[in-house]
C-alpha cells in the first residue's frame, strides 16, 4: 500500500531489508511459508524513517519547533498553542499527537479506554537473515512478529485484548527463546495504539474550519492488524490538500472516501478473522496455494 500511494520509498536512502518470503504460523503450530512474487516488502526502522520524512518537510519550507505543547485554547477564530516557553497563534490546527492526543482531548474528546491496544517488543541484534515471521496467538485474538529492519530486527506482540504489560512481556520472552534464542536484546519498548471496536467511531467528525485530527490521534489504524503508517501518511496528504484549498473540515469527507470503507469493513470483521478455525484453514490454504506453479 505504502508504495503504491507513496512511490518515493522505492528508493529512499534509509537502511532497511528486503524478503522474499514470511513465515506464518498458525495458532496450533502450522507453519507456512509465503514467498512474494511482487510487491517485496521493506523493513525500516521507524526512527529512522520518520527522520527521512521530517527531512523532506523541512527541506520544503517547513519549521520545527522543539517545544512540547502543554495546553490548547480556542478564540475567536483562532488556536492559542501553549508551551514550556511561550504560546502561538495558530489559524489551523492538525493534531497529529498520538493515541492520546491533546488536540482530541481538547476537541471531540479522548478515545475510549475500550478503543486503545497495547503492544510490547524488542529491538535485536543476530537476526540479520532472519525472514519475516508472524505467529498468531493461540489463545487470543493476535500476533507475534520477527521483522528484519537492516541493522536491527524489531520482535514484538500486539492483541486485541487489553493485555497487562508484563504478561506481554512474558509472552515476547518464550517467542524469543523458541524461535531465535541466541539474538542479542539491545532495548525494549511498549506503546499503545488505536482499536477502534465499533464502526460508529469512526464516524464522530475529525475536522472542521481550523482542526483536523490525523493518524493515531484519528484512531486510524487497522482494526485487524493494527497497521497504520499509511493511513498516517495519507491523513497528512489529504489534509495538507483541504489546507491548502482552504476548506480543511472537507478532510472528513475525503478520508472516507478514499479510504474509509476498509477500516469500517475491517471493524466488523475483526473478531470473525481471528477465529481459531478460520486461522487454521487459512494458513492451510496459504500453504497449498504457495505449492502451486504459476505461470
Amino acid at each position: 500500500m505504502l508504495k503504491i500511494f507513496f512511490p518515493f520509498i522505492k528508493n529512499i536512502p534509509v537502511e532497511h531489508s528486503e524478503r522474499n518470503s514470511m513465515h506464518l504460523i498458525s495458532p496450533s503450530g502450522r507453519k507456512t511459508i509465503i514467498r512474494f512474487r511482487k510487491g517485496v516488502p521493506r523493513g525500516f526502522s521507524r526512527l529512522k524513517f520518520d527522520q527521512y520524512l521530517l527531512n523532506m518537510a523541512l527541506n520544503r519550507g517547513s519549521e520545527l519547533i522543539k517545544e512540547k505543547v502543554t495546553g490548547l485554547e480556542h478564540k475567536q477564530g483562532w488556536w492559542k498553542v501553549k508551551t514550556q516557553r511561550q504560546s502561538y497563534a495558530v489559524k489551523t490546527l492538525v493534531g497529529a499527537d498520538g493515541v492520546n492526543s491533546l488536540v482530541r482531548r481538547n476537541t471531540i474528546g479522548s478515545l475510549n479506554k475500550a478503543d486503545k491496544g497495547l503492544c510490547f517488543g524488542y529491538f535485536i541484534k543476530g537476526l540479520g537473515k532472519e525472514d519475516i515471521t508472524i505467529k498468531y496467538l493461540p489463545k487470543d485474538r493476535g500476533y507475534m512478529w520477527i521483522i528484519p529492519r537492516g541493522e536491527t530486527t524489531s520482535v514484538g506482540i500486539g492483541s486485541l485484548r487489553i493485555f497487562h504489560p508484563t504478561e506481554l512481556k512474558n509472552l515476547v520472552n518464550v517467542f524469543i527463546n523458541e524461535y531465535c534464542p541466541r539474538a542479542e536484546k539491545i532495548s525494549e519498548w511498549a506503546a499503545l495504539i488505536p482499536n477502534i471496536r465499533d464502526a460508529k467511531t469512526f464516524y464522530q467528525p475529525i475536522a472542521g474550519q481550523n482542526i483536523i485530527l490525523i493518524g493515531d490521534a484519528a484512531g486510524h489504524v487497522s482494526p485487524i492488524s493494527g497497521s497504520g503508517i499509511a493511513y498516517a501518511l495519507l491523513d497528512g496528504e489529504i489534509a495538507a490538500e483541504n489546507i491548502a484549498e482552504g476548506h480543511p473540515e472537507l478532510f472528513s469527507e475525503q478520508w472516507i472516501k478514499i479510504y474509509g470503507q476498509w477500516l469500517f469493513l475491517e471493524t466488523r470483521l475483526r473478531d470473525w478473522v481471528y477465529k481459531r478455525p478460520l486461522l487454521e484453514l487459512y494458513c492451510k490454504f496459504l500453504k497449498i496455494q504457495s505449492a502451486m506453479p504459476f505461470a
